[in-house]
C-alpha cells in the first residue's frame, strides 16, 4: 500500500506487540528485530490499530478525546502510522 487512505485499517504487523518497558513501564513495541519506544502520542494511535478501525475513525477518536480539530491531527496521525508502516511495524487492510 502506498497511501494510507481514510477507509485504511492498520493493525500491528505479525510478530509485533505493545508492552510496558519493564524498567520504566513506557509503551514499547516489541518485535522480533528489537523495540521501539513509543511517545504518548504514538501510543494513543497504536493502542487503536486494531484492524477493525480505519485511519479516519482513529483521527476521530483522538479528536474527540482531546478536543482538537480531525484537520489538526491527520496530517500527524497520518505521518506516525507511515512511518510504523516503513519500518514493517503497521499493516494496512481496506
Amino acid at each position: 500500500m502506498n497511501s494510507i487512505g481514510d477507509q485504511s485499517r492498520p493493525a500491528l504487523a505479525p510478530g509485533v506487540r505493545l508492552h510496558a518497558d519493564r524498567v520504566t513501564g513506557e509503551p514499547v513495541l516489541l518485535y522480533p528485530e528489537g523495540l521501539l519506544h513509543l511517545n504518548a502520542a504514538a501510543h494513543e494511535i497504536v493502542i487503536r490499530c486494531d484492524g477493525q478501525s480505519t485511519a479516519e475513525a482513529i483521527i476521530s477518536s483522538l479528536a474527540g478525546e482531546y478536543e482538537i480539530s480531525t484537520d489538526t491531527l491527520r496530517h500527524d496521525v497520518l505521518e506516525c502510522l507511515s512511518r510504523l508502516h516503513q519500518h514493517k511495524l503497521v499493516i494496512f487492510s481496506e
